[in-house]
């Protein structure tokens, strides 16, 4: 049996999958280590306590979909607590750089001051993972079929070399002094779209889960059918277009919210695009609108056993 676990870790990413057969745990992004609280009822958690909750010391893999805050920021509480086996990147600065202590970038606007805040934390999570003796792999090619058990395996997609490059270009100009708030805001807009995007398998079942990455990135590519998909971009009206469902055609999706935010999060517009093709979807936080149930829960579960896949709150 594999368990899917969507964590409300507020407006973020972590989701938790886990293989009861196995002790094989995995954790896709750790969400903010600040995750806020904005009703009396709320009941967010970051990605360290809801592991701790649920009784898991060691994961055997660690993803990082991409460097932005609301989905590295939780590395400062997880890691302490939790042993990682083997992790994930996109992005690796240099090595004489992990642990250190970055300097602010003055007068840089808040993207910029966000990205620099998450590789703050990055460069000391790298450390700590260098004294576990972690495994750490960055991912710098496609590959279609990565194995993670016996009955779990991971499609492991970039969209495009030169992004990655460019991501990486700009990064070491920055570690290095070299940088600019101005090459720090350039990456913010494109960051994105450097997410590791991830196609898992089990039991006859697709999972996607495609970080942040923009629709109009990805639908290019010819992709086959999943039962569920967790939407890009916390379901931004960027998130989806009708030629990826017309491809993906889920059986779910699941949207990663925050019942705090003020912006069109999720978008009328995805939203009713994911009812014309059917889609069922769910949500991490309660959110106050039409479209979802105002019922507060940790994390949304979906449990894939004998071959079926059936979702409940937790």
């Amino acid at each position: 049996m594999l368990l899917v676990d969507f964590i409300n870790v507020g407006y973020g990413d972590a989701i938790l999958l886990r293989e009861t057969e196995t002790p094989f745990a995995m954790l896709v992004d750790c969400g903010d280590a600040r995750i806020g609280r904005s009703r009396p009822d709320g009941r967010r958690i970051t990605a360290a306590d809801y592991l701790r909750r649920e009784g898991i010391r060691e994961l055997d893999l660690l993803v990082l979909t991409h460097l932005h805050l609301d989905h590295a920021g939780g590395l400062t509480h997880l890691l302490p607590g939790v042993r990682v086996r083997e992790f994930w990147t996109n992005y690796l600065p240099p090595e004489e750089m992990w642990g250190h202590t970055l300097p602010a970038v003055p007068g840089a606007p808040a993207g910029a001051r966000c990205l620099m805040t998450s590789m703050g934390i990055y460069v000391k999570a790298l450390a700590h993972l260098r004294s576990q003796k972690t495994e750490i792999r960055l991912i710098r090619t496609p590959c279609d079929c990565r194995r993670l058990t016996e009955t779990l395996s991971a499609g492991v997609f970039l969209e495009g070399e030169e992004l990655r490059l460019r991501q990486a270009s700009i990064w070491d100009a920055v570690l290095s002094g070299a940088g600019s708030s101005g090459d720090l805001e350039a990456l913010d807009g494109f960051i994105n779209n450097t997410s590791i995007r991830l196609r898992l398998s089990y039991a006859g079942q697709e999972i996607e889960l495609p970080g942040d990455v923009y629709a109009s990135c990805w639908e290019r590519h010819q992709l086959p059918p999943c039962t569920l998909i967790k939407l890009p971009h916390h379901g931004h009206g960027d998130a989806l277009t009708s030629r990826l469902l017309e491809m993906l055609r889920p059986r779910y999706a699941v949207i990663s919210v925050s019942d705090d935010r003020t912006d069109d999060c999720p978008s009328k517009k995805i939203i009713q695009l994911l009812s014309q093709f059917g889609v069922e979807c769910f949500f991490t936080d309660a959110v106050p609108c039409q479209y979802a149930p105002d019922q507060p829960h940790v994390a949304i579960r979906f449990r894939i056993e004998k071959g079926v896949l059936m979702v409940s709150d937790v």
